[in-house]
């Protein structure tokens, strides 16, 4: 089994958060696949260390390519590379692989914002959200752009997460990222929805409301509007 990173596991390791899957389970699932004769080898890109048509050369009779969804798929806002905006997926690998989680033992390099703002309302969202308030935020935001009885989160999932303080900011979507001018996220700018006809997914399509933002900076979030119910 070829494996990109350091360690095994795939998604067990470097997306699910430590709080919902100890890695020491996923560890002895490993092991026990090695003690079934599987052999891994870690640190190998398979397309770039070496190529399928290589791996058939020596001597492989099938392949199987089992890549997952590794890569983040981005807005395309204004202001999206600002330092302090995190993809999820770099978000919860730097949190797992690199052991943020049991900060200050490791002093993993992520940035700690004290007010962190979640875009989406999956199971991924969920997990950044509760792994921000984990790594010390006083105030966690979910921006989804529906209506709760869309989000495509677990029941459990965002159950969890409002337990645990989550604030939940419904029917608005970002519009661009604010730096501080010296390349740092400052703020971010959000247009209010409404809901639509549904799209091809069966969800209630989301409508911008043409007049009307919400501002959410670092310490706080204010709306302005031109119309009443915004």
């Amino acid at each position: 089994m070829f494996e990109a990173f350091q360690v095994p596991g795939g998604v067990l390791i470097y997306g699910i958060p430590e709080f919902r899957l100890p890695k020491a389970i996923v560890a002895a699932e490993v092991d026990y696949m090695k003690k079934l004769g599987v052999k891994f080898e870690c640190d190998t890109v398979v397309g770039a260390t070496v190529s399928v048509d290589e791996l058939f050369e020596q001597g492989y009779d099938a392949v199987y390519i089992g890549v997952g969804a590794g890569l983040p798929v981005f807005m395309h806002i204004p202001g999206e590379n600002l330092i302090g905006v995190y993809s999820a997926n770099e978000y919860l690998t730097r949190s797992n692989l690199m052991k943020a989680y049991l900060f200050p033992e490791y002093d993993t390099p992520i940035i700690r914002g004290k007010n962190v703002v979640v875009f989406g309302a999956g199971n991924v969202a969920m997990d950044s959200a509760r792994t921000a308030l984990r790594l010390g935020a006083d105030q966690v935001r979910i921006i989804y752009r529906r209506s709760r009885e869309e989000m495509p989160a677990r029941i459990e999932e965002i159950h969890h997460a409002e337990e645990e303080g989550v604030e939940f900011h419904l029917l608005a979507a970002p519009l661009n990222f604010i730096g501080d001018g010296d390349g740092r996220l400052a703020g971010v700018r959000c247009q209010r929805m409404e809901l639509g006809e549904p799209d091809e997914s069966g969800r209630r399509r989301p409508v911008p409301i043409e007049g009307s933002s919400s501002y959410f900076d670092r310490c706080r979030c204010k709306s302005t509007s031109n119309q009443k119910n915004a």
